[in-house]
């Protein structure tokens, strides 16, 4: 046997029965093919039927310790083959942030666990490698410490069935954006810091979500590029636009995130109001009321946050937004207030995710809003009478508003 191998088989027969939590997984440094293979072994949890309800036992170690979901499809654990309500699997995550080294034929058998794979000390993969994991599916894959990746691994991880982290990959090259381009989950590229023009473009042809989180300063021609991407576009590490970004973003057609912007001005709200889908902005300061005009204006869902002090006219004008809305930072909502909020129209829908204080008076105004569904969350805390004014809305959720 392989060094590496009794190394990592050491390891687990020392482990025992013992739960393989982060902590313990993520010390393996070195793994051989049948170490790896029953290692999986450990990580397979079957779900069975319940009930009629598909669940996972939920005193089981491994299941307990480890964050997963519900895999409805047929399991590759053996032990679930014994029993006949056994109809898929729970995916649960599996650490290996130790491993140093990834042999084809160990990256074959990690292939087959389903759920989460974290190999975030790993600093380069070969193309085998790749290749093989390229046929994982049931969860994502994290390579969070990869400083390269050639075209030859881009390609192949692309086929991969779930998201990619690449989050400290300092750039990338066109061939390997051309490659990563074919993936269509989540695609994390969160270390870096800019893009060449030809390469955005490339990247906009992906087909899930994207996420950009360390392009701070987009130039004009990539962010007109990346404004293409047809999924959500999330860009954190964006606090401030120039005019031509935000004209480039206005163009867009899809979900964008650029909750970091610390300052809209009007022009570049009048430019983002064209946007259509969803927009975040959690992050601005005092909204002008010619700015919150504008964003009222946007087509699409609106995501924002504003002071609990904001002015009537700047919710006014936020409250005309058609489409759903969720406000964040209004801790107190006086019958004024509810007033105003009440007023929106359309279908959209309210959600107030942060209110802290509401009397029994502007529960019965909200009650009245008609703009689509109303979200405050649970409504327990507020007390029994305006729980009750809440239920005279026609489109609350009573799992929302308390029973």
């Amino acid at each position: 046997m392989p060094g590496d191998e009794k190394d990592g088989q050491a390891g687990l027969d020392a482990l025992g029965e013992a739960v393989l939590s982060r902590d313990v997984s993520g010390r393996i440094r070195f793994l051989g093919p049948a170490t790896a293979r029953a290692l999986v072994g450990r990580f397979a949890r079957p779900v069975r039927l319940v009930g009629g309800r598909a669940e996972y036992d939920p005193l089981d170690p491994v299941s307990k310790t480890s964050c997963g979901h519900l895999c409805l499809e047929p399991s590759a654990d053996p032990l679930s083959h014994d029993d006949a309500d056994t109809v898929g699997h729970y995916s649960v995550h599996l650490y290996l942030d130790g491993l140093e080294r990834l042999p084809v034929s160990v990256a074959r058998e990690l292939a087959r666990h389903r759920g989460h794979v974290y190999l975030d000390r790993l600093t380069s993969i070969t193309d085998g490698a790749a290749a093989a994991l390229g046929t994982h599916r049931g969860g994502g894959l994290s390579f969070n410490n990869l400083r390269s990746l050639s075209p030859a691994a881009a390609f192949a991880l692309a086929g991969h069935g779930g998201e990619l982290s690449f989050d400290r990959l300092p750039s990338l090259g066109l061939h390997q954006a051309i490659g990563l381009s074919r993936h269509a989950y989540d695609l994390y590229l969160g270390g870096i810091r800019a893009l060449e023009p030809a390469v955005a473009v490339a990247l906009a042809r992906h087909r899930g979500h994207l996420h950009l989180n360390g392009l701070a300063a987009p130039s004009p021609d990539v962010a007109a590029a990346i404004a293409r991407h047809p999924g959500s576009l999330h860009l954190h590490s964006v606090e401030e636009l120039c005019d031509s970004t935000a004209e480039a973003f206005g163009a867009r057609r899809g979900n964008l995130c650029i909750k970091n912007v610390e300052r809209l001005s009007v022009r570049q709200a009048r430019s983002l109001s064209d946007h259509v889908g969803g927009l975040l902005l959690l992050s601005l300061g005092r909204i002008e009321d010619r700015v919150a005009f504008w964003l009222g204006r946007h087509r699409g869902s609106l995501d924002i946050r504003v002071k609990d002090d904001v002015g009537d006219r700047v919710l006014e004008a936020i409250i005309g937004h058609r489409g759903p809305l969720r406000i964040r930072g209004l801790n107190t909502i006086t019958p004024d207030r509810a007033t105003i909020l009440a007023s929106q129209r359309g279908i959209g829908g309210l959600i107030l995710s942060e209110v802290h204080s509401l009397d029994v008076a502007a529960a019965a105004i909200l009650a009245r809003h008609r703009g689509g569904y109303l979200d405050l969350g649970q409504f327990d805390r507020f007390g029994a009478d305006a729980a009750a004014a809440l239920r005279r809305h026609p489109f609350h959720s009573l799992e929302t508003v308390g029973t």
